[in-house]
């Protein structure tokens, strides 16, 4: 679609994810907000306005990219680059509006210990703070003024529905910190397979432990010692392979302490598979939420997670996308 909006340019930090204890050569580089920020460029596009997601090895690449593309707008995806670096990019490039855009609530940002103070030093230098959650924009509010700038995600045709046997595959992916609540989420699975007598295979990522999660992980291995049911840890992998994971699950859960968005969720809601979130995925619908901090909600909510259920989630988030394509052409003018 032709257009004559000046460029946005979107810069992601390049981020690398080894995938075993031997890095493989080159190093998987996808991660959900790469993936993210590559959506809301696509849509951007379809939409007819000029938008490019690039990678930038460090702060000291972004110059760079900025010379060769000359883009009127530059959305630094997360906080990456030093204030007194963004200082030197805004001296360098007076046309040049900058933003910053977060994807975390600030109960995720309270383990960044920088987050709070490079904002404020942003915003001071008058560039625009965003985040993809209305609450943490409003949260901020106390700090001053933020945008509102929400993730976007390309529905698919949903997989047909797997046909029911004795084993139950469960998936609980993304990476391994506290705040993901997995080991309540483990518990949970064992126990809905145990009241429909059923064998388990609980699926998570193997990778990315963040945040003290190697405790996490260790307990979860230690909940499937002690059942006899089945752990089975998957590497990072490409999203379209991701996908076809996905696709395989009867049921996933993403009942988080908090969430932003969760891209996860999404990809269960489009390749068709009922999905159990907590009430921190605000675009998920109220069946489809269990209390993070019980099993037996979270069993109940899975019980619920039918044909019903799914075609509701779908639908939430076709509302939700709905919104996301408006918000986003209003704020580029």
């Amino acid at each position: 679609m032709a257009t004559k909006h000046p460029l946005i340019l979107f810069i992601y930090k390049t981020f690398y994810i080894y995938s075993s204890d031997k890095p493989p050569t080159p190093p998987l580089l996808s991660t959900g907000l790469k993936t993210s920020a590559q959506f809301v460029v696509d849509m951007l596009l379809l939409e007819g306005i000029r938008a490019k997601l690039v990678e930038a090895t460090d702060q000291n690449g972004v110059q760079a990219l900025v010379t060769k593309y000359q883009p009127a707008r530059v959305i630094l995806e997360a906080i990456w680059v030093t204030p007194a670096k963004m200082q030197e990019l805004i001296a360098a490039n007076p046309k040049v509006k900058w933003t910053v855009r977060v994807h975390s609530e600030m109960t995720f940002l309270a383990n960044e210990g920088m987050a709070i103070m490079w904002l404020d030093a942003y915003l001071k230098m008058g560039v625009e703070i965003a985040f993809n959650s209305p609450e943490a924009a409003q949260d901020f509010d106390v700090i001053g003024a933020a945008s509102y700038l929400p993730n976007y995600y390309p529905l698919r045709k949903p997989r047909r529905g797997n046909p029911p046997c004795e084993e139950l595959n469960i998936g609980c992916f993304g990476s391994i910190r506290p705040l993901k609540n997995q080991l309540v989420q483990a518990l949970a699975a064992v126990r809905f397979a145990q009241t429909h007598r059923k064998r388990l295979t609980f699926h998570m990522n193997g990778v990315r432990i963040e945040q003290s999660g190697a405790n996490n992980l260790k307990n979860i291995k230690a909940v499937f010692a002690a059942t006899g049911q089945t752990l089975d840890l998957h590497e990072w992998m490409p999203h379209e392979d991701f996908l076809e994971l996905i696709a395989e699950m009867d049921i996933c859960l993403q009942v988080s302490l908090t969430e932003s968005f969760n891209i996860v969720s999404a990809d269960a809601v489009s390749m068709g598979v009922p999905l159990v979130g907590s009430a921190a995925i605000k675009w998920l619908p109220t069946r489809s939420q269990a209390l993070v901090d019980s099993v037996e909600d979270i069993v109940a909510a899975m019980n619920r997670a039918d044909a019903t259920t799914v075609i509701m989630n779908q639908d939430s988030l076709r509302a939700y996308l709905k919104r996301t394509v408006a918000t986003w052409i209003r704020w580029v003018g």
